[in-house]
């Protein structure tokens, strides 16, 4: 049985990526993965994200979805609920929203 990861990460994007940057020299991202281990998540993200030239620096945290109640101001800045919502309906990553380093440190 697939559980669905919540992973947040902090990443490198590269400029030929369609993901929207401010110049920042880090983003902020939160995916929902569905696989079978943490193991096998990450591994799918990492490769889902190299296809959209954003590379992980390192993996902030990872935590199953049903674990807690996801309506917090970060989670919303992240649509996490919508995230998971099109990654249950697809069965499949959805690497979520990206937030600049440069953003964050202004809120």
């Amino acid at each position: 049985m697939l559980t669905f990861w919540v992973i947040d990460t902090k990443a490198k994007i590269e400029p030929a990526s369609t993901y929207e940057q401010d110049g920042s020299q880090w983003y902020y991202g939160r995916s929902i993965v569905p696989a079978k281990s943490i193991e096998e998540a990450v591994s799918l993200l990492r490769t889902e994200l190299k296809d959209k030239y954003v590379e992980i620096e390192a993996v902030l945290a990872i935590v199953d979805y049903g674990y807690k109640v996801w309506d917090s101001e970060v989670d919303e800045l992240y649509e996490t609920i919508e995230s998971y919502e099109k990654s249950k309906a697809k069965n499949e990553v959805i690497t979520g929203v990206f937030a600049s380093g440069m953003y964050l440190e202004t809120e």
